[in-house]
C-alpha cells in the first residue's frame, strides 16, 4: 500500500511539473523584443532570430554605405569613392 502511494505521488508530481513549463519563446513578440527561450524549439527560434537581427544590422550598414557613396560621388572625391565602394561590397551581401 505504501509503495502504491509513493508511486502515485511521484507520478502526480511529474505531471504537475510538466504542466507548468514555460513556452519555448514569446511567439507574440518581434525577434527584437524576445528575451526568453527554452527547450529545443526555443533554441532553434533563437538561432533564426539571431540570423534575422544580423541581417537587419547589415542592411542598415549597407544603406548607410550607399548614402555615403552618393555623397562621395557628389563631391567627386576618388579616394573616398573607392573606400565607400569597398564598404558597400562588404555590407550589402545578405545571408539567408
Amino acid at each position: 500500500m505504501n509503495k502504491i502511494l509513493m508511486v502515485s505521488v511521484f507520478t502526480l508530481t511529474l505531471v504537475a511539473c510538466s504542466s507548468h513549463q514555460a513556452p519555448p519563446y514569446d511567439k507574440d513578440k518581434r525577434p527584437e523584443d524576445r528575451e526568453q527561450y527554452s527547450g529545443i524549439e526555443g533554441v532553434m527560434q533563437k538561432q533564426k532570430d539571431q540570423i534575422y537581427l544580423n541581417n537587419q544590422a547589415r542592411l542598415a550598414k549597407c544603406q548607410d554605405a550607399r548614402l555615403d557613396l552618393v555623397d562621395a560621388e557628389a563631391e567627386g572625391d576618388i579616394n573616398m569613392i573607392r573606400q565607400v565602394k569597398a564598404r558597400v561590397q562588404k555590407n550589402c551581401v545578405i545571408e539567408k
